[in-house]
């Protein structure tokens, strides 16, 4: 497993900044967050995140501008992709971004259940057909 070291986390954190840079005024920077890690540990929930974002920080080995980020995306445009998903991912489910969703917009950041819609009763015979089949899997 790749592992996030020293010098891959300065420079997600470099990346993070350029992706989302923030306003100087209500946003906040990604990478002054503190989301490298963040960022890290979703890549590990898909199979080719890793590598894909290792790769790419290992290519920003220099300066990380907005420049040296496009020049990438141009050529690597599914690594850069990778890290631009991750990073919005970390970005937007931090509680702190969220509260300025939520100042900027009247947004509220909170998860949409229990005060959320109103949900009809589960109707257990939607599940019918379901049990009626043969199983399509073996027994251990």
């Amino acid at each position: 497993m790749l592992a996030l070291d020293a010098a891959r986390h300065a420079r997600l954190t470099a990346l993070l900044d350029v992706l989302l840079p923030g306003d100087g005024d209500a946003w906040p920077a990604a990478g002054a967050l503190g989301l490298a890690d963040e960022a890290w540990r979703l890549a590990q929930l898909d199979a080719q995140h890793p590598r894909l974002l290792g790769e790419l920080l290992d290519r920003l080995d220099g300066a990380i501008d907005a420049d040296a980020v496009r020049a990438l995306e141009v050529a690597e445009p599914a690594l850069v992709g990778v890290a631009v998903l991750l990073a919005y991912n970390a970005y937007y489910t931090d509680a702190r971004v969220r509260d300025v969703v939520a100042s900027r917009t009247g947004y509220v950041a909170r998860p949409p259940q229990p005060e959320g819609f109103e949900l009809e009763p589960f109707d257990e015979a939607s599940l019918a057909r379901q049990r009626a089949r043969e199983p399509f899997w073996r027994k251990v």
